[in-house]
């Protein structure tokens, strides 16, 4: 933390007190915020000091300042503090709303303070405050990712926050799914501008935020759902909420589905797999949450299309599992010429399932009939 611009707009008394060579007992009073100085310089003395070698005086200082009322921190604020003292001010005042807003609102604000906040906050009312300021996601694009990503953002604020970066051909390298997620957003009407809350923004966080459907089994959702694929149904109580699961996330929008897809659960990645379009398909493969059991999973999923599954023939980290070769090389919609790859690494008992298998394509069963039959097995 540069602190050396602060120190520079100190009065020749505020500058004594932070002096190397000034009186332990001197700093101590200042840092328990009884030197007398005005409120802004006493801000900024609070903060050089935090920075103390001292452990006692800097956490003094700190717990001074965290705990200052806020109508004095807010009026220091306004009278242009050094940016090192706001983005210092960030991780004291967490908590504190109605001086987060005026440090959000600072120009002098550091970008990493902003991207902080816009990753951590909880507050919709802040995180709208921020995407608010175009000129400075423009200018720092890692704060629009750091919304993409915070749970708490609402839909419509990141998908405005996601169009202004489209618009202006900025690339969001730490979406792992940007490509999915521009291609959402330009296929969609305008994203909601007012600042309150829509139904779909409370549509999508109710379904982030579902308890009973992160409570159930990934693994029981996709084999429900690889059952009904060929036909075969069920009606537990369980089956029910996959359904109505289903229905609710048929009614979102591609771009809510996208985000859903990579900040969701398994649950939900189980069922944005199957859908109709490659898009959220494509999100899922992507997400930062996807686990390799996952990937085990759908690699087998003949709902898949070949571009899905040409992206996990892609992927060395997933296809150096035997399962996921084993699933590639007798999944029917595998590209032919990956199919035929993974055959080479199949046991021999599995080959002679694969052979004789009524679900694989004829050439793949002929080639693991001559494979077999090379190896002398």
């Amino acid at each position: 933390m540069d602190l050396a611009e602060a120190l520079q707009q100190l009065s020749p008394q505020a500058r004594k007190i932070c002096a190397a060579d000034a009186l332990p007992q001197l700093k101590g009073m200042a840092a328990a915020g009884l030197a007398p100085l005005p409120p802004v310089e006493m801000v900024s003395v609070l903060a050089i000091l935090a920075a103390e070698p001292s452990p006692e005086i800097a956490d003094k200082a700190r717990g001074t300042l965290s705990g200052m009322p806020e109508a004095v921190l807010t009026g220091a604020i306004d009278q242009r503090l050094a940016p090192a003292v706001l983005g210092l001010l960030v991780g004291l005042c967490r908590g504190r709303d109605a001086v987060l807003q005026k440090l959000i609102l600072s120009s002098d604000l550091p970008d990493e303070a902003v991207i902080d906040l816009a990753r951590d906050l909880q507050s919709e009312r802040l995180l709208e405050t921020i995407a608010a300021n175009e000129q400075r996601m423009l200018r720092c694009p890692r704060i629009i990712e750091a919304l993409y990503f915070n749970k708490a953002a609402r839909m419509s604020t990141v998908d405005r926050a996601i169009e202004l970066a489209v618009r202006h051909g900025l690339e969001l390298s730490a979406i792992p799914a940007f490509e999915e997620v521009k291609a959402a957003i330009t296929g969609q009407q305008a994203a909601r501008t007012d600042a309150e809350p829509g139904l779909e923004d409370l549509f999508f966080t109710n379904l982030l935020d579902d308890a009973d459907l992160a409570a159930l089994d990934a693994e029981f959702v996709d084999e429900v759902l690889e059952s009904r694929a060929v036909g075969q149904t069920g009606d537990g109580d369980q089956e029910r909420k996959i359904s109505d699961v289903q229905l609710d996330i048929s009614k979102m929008s591609i771009s809510h589905k996208v985000r859903l897809a990579m900040l969701g659960n398994a649950t939900q990645r189980a069922v944005l797999i199957r859908d109709s379009n490659k898009t959220v398909i494509m999100a899922v493969l992507k997400s930062p949450g996807l686990g390799d059991n996952e990937v085990m999973r759908f690699s087998r999923a003949r709902s898949l299309p070949e571009e899905a599954l040409r992206y996990v023939c892609s992927r060395r980290e997933w296809t150096k599992h035997y399962q996921v070769k084993l699933n590639l090389a007798t999944n029917p919609r595998t590209p032919m010429q990956e199919a035929l790859k993974y055959l080479n690494h199949l046991r021999p008992s599995d080959l002679k399932a694969v052979e004789r298998s009524r679900d694989v394509p004829q050439a793949i069963a002929r080639a693991a009939r001559n494979l077999r039959a090379k190896r002398g097995h």
